[in-house]
């Protein structure tokens, strides 16, 4: 018996340590850290019910939108920054290999020469730092931190899952129905005007 016992409080123990037998939250990030000023910045973060795959917004305890689904679902507080890989470093200057923050293409001059001319350097714009970094040679995304903070997490996921934007904002603003119903009021007023015009006569 207390070979059962034991076997029992060692599998409850197993089971806290692991959130309860709750699944992760599937965070998702897409796309990859803009290496020079021409590249655009097509970073995202996707987060899904890790049951189903659903769109769904961190920090939901349960998936209870859908019935088949239904499950607890666990979120970490930090995630691992997709762009510096969690060293912190800027992505564009470790790719470009570039010293000290300094610009790969113009090499911190701010121009390039050649031909007895020096246009200004058409990446960093005469800054002669990296465009991403601004020379601090810390990654844009994360910060330098080398990880993302579940509400960065949640702000970006924001337009995917259908909720706020990153702003705090609805997608839809909730002035719009009272602009509709405004418009529709200034529509149904010349319809009521014509009618009583026609009365009088």
């Amino acid at each position: 018996m207390k070979l059962k016992h034991f076997a029992f409080l060692a599998s409850v123990v197993l089971l806290a340590a692991c959130g309860g037998g709750k699944l992760e939250g599937d965070v998702r990030f897409i796309g990859f850290a803009p290496v020079t000023s021409k590249d655009k910045d097509v970073r995202a973060i996707e987060t899904r019910c890790p049951y189903c795959g659903d769109p769904i917004e961190v920090d939901t305890p349960r998936h209870k939108a859908k019935k088949s689904c239904n499950n607890d679902i666990k979120w970490s507080d930090k995630y691992n920054c997709p762009s510096c890989q969690g060293t912190g470093r800027c992505a564009a200057c470790t790719q470009m290999e570039q010293a000290n923050g300094d610009c790969y293409n113009c090499k911190g001059q701010g121009v390039l020469i050649y031909a007895g001319q020096s246009p200004e350097c058409p990446n960093c714009k005469g800054a002669k730092k990296c465009p991403s970094c601004k020379g601090s040679q810390k990654c844009d995304y994360c910060n330098g931190e080398g990880k993302l903070a579940k509400e960065f997490v949640k702000a970006k996921a924001a337009k995917f899952v259908g909720g706020r934007s990153e702003e705090g904002l609805p997608d839809s603003d909730p002035r719009e129905p009272v602009k509709k119903d405004e418009a529709k009021d200034a529509k149904e007023e010349p319809k009521k005007e014509p009618a009583k015009e026609e009365e009088k006569k």
